[in-house]
């Protein structure tokens, strides 16, 4: 685990840059907002709701957005082109904590009949996902468009300490996460080498906002960092200023980490010089991801044919 230094005069560079974000209205995508905007960058954001007080720069703009459906996030994208006919990074920032109790200790026969909610999986992965898929476009788009002028395009994932820690009680809320980290390490490579596209995620731990107020007492009783939302907004600049790609950077107070390298460089140890060759050997199958969808039954067609079921 090596410290990330954070060098607020690289901000700068972000000058102009038009940038789409998600979870916008408060938290911790508010401060990135203000900050992106005290720049000079252009914000297009989303959020399911509408902040409460209207953004004092003109080079904001909210759209409403609920990334749970495609043809929102979509919607999203294609505002900020007509906009400002390019986008040089987006951040996949909206999110939700645990919602109700998906293992509750004495749960009747009555209750087991009812599905539990999966909001905080639909939030938190699927709309990381359709987000994901539909900068890449965008993205990809700018730099043809600009080609002269844009030499630079990043997406920045958002996921959590409990996206690589055992956090019980918070079950959907951390299989999301860790699934946000998988989705990072997945495209890491492919898309730098296929897209020219970076991609980065940053991993909080406990920060202050409105939906872990609750929790931030206990926290700081046991002496444990908690974030403010500027510590975590810094990171997030930090990543698309930066020439970073691959990078998975824990946030901890005013301390910032890049955990993601030191993991692979002794992975070998960690799960043995075998498994670790098997493991080598299937990803250099695969190659940069080509293989996967060239492969029989790898298209939604044989999905539908039934070819991919068993």
């Amino acid at each position: 685990m090596s410290l990330v230094n954070i060098s607020h005069k690289s901000f700068a560079g972000l000058k102009d840059k038009v940038i789409v974000l998600t979870g916008g209205s408060n938290g911790i995508g508010a401060v990135v907002i203000a900050q992106l905007a005290d720049v000079g960058a252009k914000v297009v954001f989303g959020d399911i709701k509408a902040p409460e007080s209207a953004h004092n720069s003109a080079s904001v703009t909210y759209v409403k957005t609920d990334v749970t459906a495609y043809e929102s996030v979509l919607n999203l994208f294609k505002t900020a082109w007509s906009k400002y006919g390019r986008i040089d990074h987006a951040i996949s920032n909206a999110g939700l904590v645990e919602i109700g109790q998906l293992f509750a200790t004495g749960e009747d026969d009555a209750n087991i009949e009812e599905p539990p909610p999966t909001m905080v999986l639909d939030v938190n992965l699927k709309g990381t996902l359709f987000f994901t898929r539909v900068a890449v476009h965008f993205l990809r788009k700018s730099l043809a468009a600009h080609k002269d002028a844009q030499k630079d395009a990043s997406i920045l994932l958002v996921s959590s300490v409990a996206g690589f820690g055992e956090f019980p009680g918070l079950f959907q809320y951390s299989a999301s996460k860790h699934g946000v980290l998988g989705l990072f390490r997945s495209t890491r490579s492919f898309l730098l080498s296929t897209e020219g596209i970076r991609i980065n995620t940053v991993l909080p731990n406990m920060t202050r906002t409105q939906m872990v107020s609750g929790v931030i007492a206990l926290y700081e009783s046991l002496g444990v960092p908690c974030n403010e939302p500027s510590d975590v907004s810094n990171t997030f600049l930090h990543a698309l200023a930066s020439d970073a790609n691959g990078e998975a950077i824990y946030v901890s107070g005013t301390k910032t980490y890049e955990i993601e390298k030191k993991l692979d460089t002794v992975r070998s140890d960690w799960l043995g010089q075998g498994v670790y060759d098997e493991l080598v050997a299937g990803q250099t199958a695969l190659g940069g991801g080509g293989n996967w969808t060239k492969r029989k039954g790898g298209s939604k067609e044989d999905y539908d044919n039934g070819e991919l079921k068993n």
